[in-house]
C-alpha cells in the first residue's frame, strides 16, 4: 500500500504527493519518523519543532496515524534564549554541536 507523509505544525503544512509504498502500517511508522528527522536536519524554515507532527495517510486518503516529531531537550526558557541566534546556529545547538554557553 502506498503511504503519504504529511507534515504540519497546525498552521504550515508540507503534502507528500508522491507517496511511499510500505508494507505495514508498523512501516509506515517507522517511515514518519525517519521523515520527522530529516525534515528536522534539512529544513530550517522553522527550526521549533514542539508543535509539529507527521500525518500519516493511505492511498486511500485515509488518515492512518499522527507521528510527532522528536522533542529536542530544550524546555521554553532554554529555546527563548537561543531564539536571537542564526538558523545554522540553532541546528548545532539542537544537535549538541555546541557547548552549554554559546558565544553570540
Amino acid at each position: 500500500m502506498r503511504y503519504h507523509f504529511h507534515c504540519t505544525d497546525g498552521r504550515e503544512l508540507i503534502l507528500d504527493r508522491r507517496g511511499r509504498p510500505l508494507r505495514t502500517d508498523g512501516d509506515a511508522q517507522r517511515q514518519a519518523e525517519a521523515v520527522a528527522r530529516r525534515l528536522m536536519a534539512e529544513l530550517l524554515i522553522a527550526a521549533d519543532w514542539r508543535r509539529w507532527m507527521v500525518c500519516i495517510h493511505n492511498e486511500l486518503g485515509e488518515q492512518v496515524d499522527i507521528v510527532p516529531f522528536p522533542t529536542t531537550s530544550l524546555d521554553d526558557q532554554e529555546w527563548n534564549a537561543i531564539s536571537d541566534y542564526s538558523s545554522s546556529a540553532k541546528r548545532l545547538i539542537l544537535r549538541g554541536g555546541m557547548n552549554d554557553n554559546p558565544v553570540r
